[in-house]
């Protein structure tokens, strides 16, 4: 029998929303690379991807499929990039339209087009045996989807019985959907025999143990974090509990930007060369900000007239995709808010470069982003779009990349050290937990930090970043978390906007105030301390680069996917 493996996605690195596409650029090539066993991505052709559309496909054949009594026609075309990819294209084009990201539709498009994709995955896979040379009966097939939008596709092999195989599943995230019987019957899923509640519930009772996740923090986040366990997937926590979840922290996203030789010196206590390149780096950015022409679609929010230009400037950066109910944008607005009310004209005040990708609200979901801009316009400058011409060199020379998140899977703490030589200042969750090792005589590391840092890191370890988390037990978590999770505020600067809103549950309320106390740890310990800031650069790149692989994640994909 042949052991053929295939990743389910329903985003690619050529249509990106947040880190799966990310992933499945390193993660299939890896498992094949050590594993020793052909391995292959199935993923939905998304019309509207420029550079799906760019891509050299090949034809290898064409499957049908029905919804709703109509029959559907879907072209499986393949491109080979570490490993072979299968694009499916329903051929009238009237499935996978997200315009922005895959799942920039509606949401019954979205559960209707994750259907789709599961059927027709299911039903490509014995083309894909030909393709191989391969008699469909000798092939036993490992499916290993992603996230509830892939998961479909485990259905559909457990309803359609059409082929031998063993079903697993990664969580990226906790978003899930409920599908009604009609539902199901529309694609020809018989969900008798995949019986549950949810998508996700359906799945993880029919796939094999152990249960993927990006790392080892957030496979615990899933039953003991308040909010993962009531909030995010109270549905799953009956299942979660007794299986075996595991964590396979991914590797690095990034290459090293500087030089090893500066990290070593710095690490000695000389950061001269290191402090030099942030500099210039600096100059560089201010340059592209210069140039940068404003339009409806590539906004600049604040002056960059008022914009603070000193020449050892302390840049905080944020960076990555808005979502509101994990991102914390918003929590680093009311921190940043609280910060400069208090320190802003006073010598050595930090600066502040947000570069949120907008998400599911757009534009007007970060409205609150622009008024504090246009509040603090000598210390704030927020581009809400792609500008690729300065981030890498805004990220360069910056002091400290910033994650407030509510919640992390795996976190974005290596680009910031590796893409950026800065310091990670993070909430005490997920994947942050793992990345950074928290300086302990900071007034953040308060006892919430430290119960949880200890699981990962001794306390002989050094220092490589901050990190912050509001105290434990507090009376109206719970019903704070519901109302946060919620999202009952209004858009395009209408009040109450997210800031405001969510400003009324004690909650957010410490999570802001935790982050502005990280910020004026960060502060004290560039200015006072700058060999202790730039050692701690150097040892978090180290930490990173000895901790963090694809080939350890291809390893333990290996091992387990057999």
């Amino acid at each position: 029998m042949q052991k053929m493996i295939a990743f389910i996605t329903f985003e690619s690195p050529w249509f990106r929303a947040g880190g799966i596409g990310a992933v499945m650029a390193q993660l299939p090539g890896a498992a094949q690379a050590i594993g020793k066993r052909r391995t292959v991505v199935i993923t939905p052709f998304h019309n509207k991807s420029p550079k799906l559309n760019d891509l050299n496909l090949e034809s290898i054949a064409r499957v049908e499929l029905k919804y709703r009594g109509d029959p559907v026609a879907v072209e499986v075309l393949t491109h080979t990039s570490g490993c072979p990819w299968f694009f499916l294209k329903v051929v009238d084009g009237s499935f996978f339209n997200g315009e922005r990201h895959p799942y920039d539709v509606s949401k019954e498009d979205l559960l209707r087009n994750s259907l789709i994709f599961g059927v027709a995955a299911v039903k490509a896979l014995p083309c894909l045996a030909d393709y191989f040379g391969l008699p469909q009966p000798e092939v036993e097939w490992h499916l290993v989807a992603q996230d509830w939008e892939a998961s479909t596709a485990l259905l559909a092999f457990k309803s359609q019985d059409a082929a031998q195989g063993r079903l697993h599943l990664t969580l990226h995230n906790s978003y899930d959907e409920f599908a009604t019987p009609e539902n199901f019957a529309s694609v020809g899923i018989n969900p008798d025999l995949c019986p549950g509640d949810t998508i996700l519930h359906r799945a993880l009772l029919l796939c094999e143990q152990p249960v993927f996740t990006v790392s080892d923090q957030f496979a615990l986040d899933f039953t003991q974090d308040l909010l993962q366990r009531e909030v995010m997937a109270p549905q799953l926590q009956e299942l979660l509990r007794n299986m075996d979840v595991l964590g396979v922290d991914n590797g690095p996203f990034v290459s090293l930007a500087p030089e090893a030789a500066h990290l070593q010196q710095a690490a000695h206590g000389d950061y001269a060369a290191l402090k030099e390149w942030k500099a210039g780096s600096r100059r560089k950015a201010l340059l592209a900000l210069d140039a940068h022409h404003p339009t409806e679609s590539a906004p600049l929010w604040g002056d960059r007239n008022q914009f603070r230009r000193e020449a050892d400037s302390l840049w905080f950066v944020m960076a990555g995709r808005d979502d509101p109910r994990q991102k914390g944008y918003d929590v680093a607005a009311l921190a940043v808010e609280e910060y400069l009310a208090e320190h802003h004209g006073q010598a050595g005040c930090a600066q502040f470069l947000f570069f949120p990708s907008p998400g599911d609200e757009g534009l007007p979901g970060l409205r609150f982003m622009q008024a504090l801009a246009e509040r603090f316009p000598a210390d704030v400058i927020a581009f809400p779009f792609l500008w690729g011409d300065g981030f890498k060199a805004a990220l360069r020379g910056a002091t400290y990349g910033l994650m407030p998140s509510l919640y992390e899977p795996f976190g974005m703490a290596n680009e910031f050290y590796l893409a950026g030589g800065c310091v990670g200042i993070g909430r005490a969750t997920g994947g942050n937990l793992e990345q950074i090792v928290p300086l302990r005589s900071s007034a953040a590391c308060n006892r919430a930090v430290r119960s949880r840092a200890e699981r990962y890191h001794a306390l002989s370890s050094f220092p490589t970043g901050i990190l912050f988390r509001e105290r434990d037990r507090i009376a109206s978590a719970l019903d704070d978390w519901r109302a946060i999770n919620d999202a009952q505020y209004r858009l395009g600067g209408e009040e109450p906007s997210r800031v405001t809103q969510r400003q009324g549950y004690f909650v957010f309320q410490e999570m802001a105030n935790e982050l502005r106390i990280a910020i004026e740890d960060g502060v004290r310990l560039y200015t006072q301390d700058p060999t202790l800031y730039y050692r701690m650069i150097a040892e978090g790149v180290a930490h990173i680069q000895r901790t963090f692989s694809w080939e350890r994640a291809g390893q333990e994909y290996a091992r387990k996917v057999r």
